[in-house]
């Protein structure tokens, strides 16, 4: 082919390329656009990020009975609502790839095969500042007397994250469980003593000893007691994969099993822990993923 071949050759396949994003984007938000097997998804608009919580629209033949979608490595079920569309939250990880990631859905009937398809989510870069911060050196690098305490409770969370309750317990508006300012936002790169760290999980405000820390919505307490990195601490399981982390209290004022609805007191703002000075740390998990409470609230209270 010569060079001149070339030429209009490109421009088609550029032209292709263009057509294949547009619908790529098309799908994801929710513009119309027809699917073979039935299945639509339709999701926020602007940017996606790490760090954030999407809520996910799936519109379905009536003879679907079952829907669920897969996210990396995990798959979790969608919720079908009054008006017949599926609904579930979708969390991006702090540490999520950059670039084009597929999530693929799936719809079941009572008779015929599934109906599947995969949907492309672009996750957009985001810019985060870097926090250095000193603090007792125990927490930097654990003595040797602590570190079967430290391999014990890591454990202990990953089992309580594995194992969410099934059914829906948060529900749309959500509250703050204190009202201080952020001090230290989600996603910020730390540097402890000097030492370069992970990214920082949650979210850190600004309150007095003492200030009462509330649920933001309802749940079940599933852990209620001192950790070594986070002291005083509640974690509160919100049912479908969502988890509140309530870090550095000074006192705890609920049982491991209690059921809260939101607003209920769960403790007192403390710095307990590895911490610079008393403030609440509030983490949230989704499927796993670490997200940023903010866009927590901002996803329960959109709905309202």
């Amino acid at each position: 082919m010569s060079s001149c071949e070339y030429a209009p050759y490109n421009r088609r396949m550029r032209l292709l390329r263009v057509i294949a994003a547009w619908l790529a984007v098309a799908m994801v938000s929710g513009a119309p656009l027809d699917a073979q097997d039935g299945l639509r998804l339709r999701v926020r608009d602007g940017l996606i990020q790490p760090g954030d919580v999407v809520r996910l629209d799936v519109t379905a033949p009536p003879a679907v009975t079952f829907v669920s979608a897969q996210w990396h490595d995990q798959t979790f079920p969608l919720e079908r609502n009054p008006a017949g569309t599926w609904q579930a939250l979708l969390g991006i990880d702090v540490d999520a790839p950059i670039g084009a990631s597929e999530l693929r859905v799936t719809g079941r009937r009572a008779a015929g095969d599934p109906l599947e398809r995969a949907f492309p989510v672009e996750i957009a870069a985001k810019q985060v500042r870097t926090r250095r911060i000193r603090v007792n050196p125990k927490f930097v690098n654990p003595p040797k007397t602590e570190l079967a305490r430290i391999k014990k409770e890591t454990e202990e969370l990953a089992a309580i994250f594995r194992s969410p309750s099934s059914g829906r317990l948060w529900k749309d508006g959500a509250v703050r469980p204190v009202e201080g300012v952020a001090v230290s936002g989600f996603g910020v790169r730390s540097v402890l003593n000097g030492e370069p760290r992970g990214p920082h999980t949650g979210l850190d405000l600004a309150a007095g000893t003492g200030t009462p820390v509330h649920a933001p919505t309802p749940g079940v307490v599933v852990a209620a007691r001192p950790f070594y990195f986070s002291g005083n601490t509640v974690i509160l399981d919100h049912g479908q994969g969502l988890y509140s982390t309530m870090a550095h209290l000074s006192v705890i004022d609920v049982t491991e099993g209690q059921q809260v609805a939101q607003g209920t007191l769960l403790g007192k703002v403390g710095a307990t822990g590895r911490v610079t000075g008393p403030h609440l740390h509030w983490a949230v998990r989704l499927h796993g993923a670490r997200v940023d409470p903010l866009s927590l609230l901002d996803v329960l209270n959109a709905a309202r």
